[in-house]
């Protein structure tokens, strides 16, 4: 068998994938030598791989190790904002969009033709920080038109992240009832 020359990095992005993916944590433990084993990696690439993942803010450093971020109302609706305040830079930066059938091909689309490289990024990380809650916002908002009635898309999708700040514990409540008990 050969020897797996990039386990930090396969590590990372499988962590990466299943905290995005996934349901919001909300403090839930991530014991290093647990995931190792099930990762089938030494603990080593497993901890610096949570750690550079709590630098992007999808985990938490705590005194017993990680684990899950634990969002109130409050922080997730200024994730929310953020997210808003980002993207109408991005728009201002960027080509229009291509027609897309979905709010979510036009937010990929200007992630990757972004004017803007820094920006890109910051709204990226905010992306996926506030992910894992795609399903509880289903389930709390209606869906929105798209493309949207509005000619001005920067204000559409400003609105696409106000009506989530506005509605944030909700979101957070439906998020934690759905996923009492999750674990990434």
């Amino acid at each position: 068998m050969a020897r797996d020359r990039d386990p930090f990095d396969r590590t990372l992005e499988t962590l990466r994938r299943r905290l995005v993916d996934g349901a919001p944590l909300q403090g839930v433990a991530l014991p290093v030598k647990a995931l190792a084993a099930e990762l089938g990696v030494s603990p080593t690439p497993v901890r610096e791989a949570l750690s550079r993942l709590a630098g992007e803010g999808l985990v938490a450093r705590t005194a017993a190790g990680y684990a899950g971020v634990i969002h109130d109302a409050r922080s997730l609706a200024e994730l929310y904002h953020l997210a808003g305040v980002l993207l109408g830079g991005l728009v201002s930066v960027s080509p229009a969009p291509a027609a897309s059938a979905s709010i979510s091909e036009a937010l990929d689309w200007l992630e990757a033709e972004a004017g803007d490289q820094t920006l890109a990024t910051a709204f990226r990380r905010v992306r996926a920080q506030i992910s894992p809650f795609a399903a509880a916002e289903r389930k709390c908002l209606s869906p929105e038109r798209w493309p949207p009635a509005s000619a001005d898309l920067a204000a559409s999708l400003r609105r696409y992240y106000a009506r989530r700040a506005h509605r944030s514990g909700d979101i957070l409540g439906a998020a934690i009832a759905e996923q009492i008990g999750s674990r990434i």
